[in-house]
């Protein structure tokens, strides 16, 4: 996420401590007034996907292997694969899902199997070029695209096969249901499932990680009332700087000034949060764009978030140019209550885990979106409910840590299938 999910709830305590606009007033208002004229993000040209066929096949299936963009190679990798497979939207529906396949270079277990590694990406957008799979070199969200190369190469240097998906909705058709959990979960789970098919080298065993929104994703694997990859044991989840509690970040940010550094980002932030429930709530959408929820500036840009990624989103000619204030309509409170009760309803925290598995949470000390005491809350929860917990902290911000911890990471996860 920008800076991770820079306190989506950033943006949002300044709306509530500045309250509605008042339709009659006068005040100017800076940003944009139509919708944005910024090019949309650029991505990489891939192979058309097939057009028939694939929907009766199994969710979790490979229909399509090439060579991955430049922009995907990894130096670790034997090969850098772009996939697509079957899944199932949040609608139920049959839908194709694309992502990256690194193979290693040697096999490490003496009867040549690789463990596998299903590893989430941070948020970069909810518009087709914000997947990871689709970065160019000039795109805005290269960094975040790339954020989980270091752990990756790691783990491809101890002849780990890593997977890293897209997410629904990100690079195929259909939207993104952002931070999702079920649908994030989803996404990791066909992966894997999908990638154990198509190869007949990987291990029967694998492990799910991710980094911020992917730390969500990986969290939510390991809910034990989803149901398990196709032929696979989930034996761990590891997750970097997981997001939680995002009501709390809400209302603690409330003293922040309007013109704080970030804002901007949070602006966008809210509309890929306000968008994701939206996606599968008619009516939470009907508030939005045609009862007032909105204001008229944020309806005029709401097409934006299906052109341009997060960067973009948070320039001053899209929804960064945009005050907290001037983003809610004269129904705006109850659009920030309901974005609160699909928070809480759908935090990590609440997440029915299996005790018997593996549990790795990751930290930075100095970390302003994941804050470290909603973080080691989350830590004491789990543990308080018997669920196996290696906590580490380190001295770096969001976006760093996946970095900073990497090899301790990498070390933690083949010490899981050592076992």
């Amino acid at each position: 996420m920008h800076h991770g999910l820079i306190a989506a709830g950033t943006l949002l305590a300044s709306m509530l401590s500045v309250g509605c606009a008042d339709a009659t007033s006068t005040a100017q208002i800076d940003g944009p007034t139509t919708q944005s004229s910024l090019p949309a993000t650029p991505q990489a040209a891939l192979p058309p996907p097939p057009n028939n066929g694939w929907q009766n096949k199994p969710a979790g299936t490979i229909v399509q292997v090439s060579e991955a963009p430049p922009t995907s190679q990894l130096v670790g990798a034997s090969q850098s694969l772009f996939v697509r497979y079957t899944t199932v939207d949040v609608f139920g529906q049959p839908a194709l899902a694309s992502g990256l396949v690194l193979l290693p270079a040697i096999p490490v277990y003496p009867d040549g199997q690789w463990p596998l590694v299903v590893y989430g990406h941070m948020t970069t957008g909810a518009a087709d070029a914000c997947a990871p799979t689709r970065g160019v070199p000039e795109s805005s969200e290269l960094r975040r695209m790339q954020q989980g190369d270091t752990l990756a190469n790691a783990l491809l240097a101890e002849g780990v096969l890593v997977a890293r998906p897209d997410y629904e909705g990100l690079g195929e058709s259909g939207p993104h249901p952002y931070l999702r959990g079920d649908s994030l979960a989803r996404a990791m789970r066909d992966m894997a499932s999908a990638v154990s098919d198509r190869w007949e080298q990987t291990g029967h065993r694998w492990i799910a990680a991710g980094h911020s929104e992917g730390g969500v994703a990986a969290l939510n694997t390991g809910n034990r009332r989803h149901p398990p990859a196709r032929g696979l044991e989930l034996i761990g989840v590891a997750a970097i700087t997981p997001v939680t509690q995002l009501e709390v970040l809400l209302t603690a940010a409330g003293e922040l000034p309007v013109a704080a550094p970030g804002v901007d980002a949070a602006v966008a932030l809210a509309a890929l949060a306000l968008k994701g429930i939206a996606i599968t709530d008619p009516e939470f959408e009907s508030l939005l764009l045609k009862e007032g929820g909105l204001s008229d500036e944020a309806v005029a840009l709401w097409p934006d978030l299906e052109r341009l990624c997060l960067e973009d989103l948070s320039h001053e000619d899209s929804w960064g140019g945009l005050s907290p204030q001037a983003v809610k309509g004269p129904r705006g409170d109850e659009a920030v209550a309901e974005l609160i009760r699909e928070w809480r309803e759908d935090d990590i925290r609440l997440l029915p885990m299996r005790r018997d598995m593996p549990l790795r949470i990751d930290a930075g000390l100095l970390d302003a979106v994941a804050l470290l005491p909603l973080t080691e809350a989350l830590v004491n929860d789990y543990r308080s409910r018997g669920y196996p917990v290696t906590y580490a902290r380190w001295p770096a911000d969001h976006s760093p840590t996946a970095d900073v911890a990497a090899p301790a990471i990498a070390a933690w996860i083949m010490e899981q299938f050592a076992q």
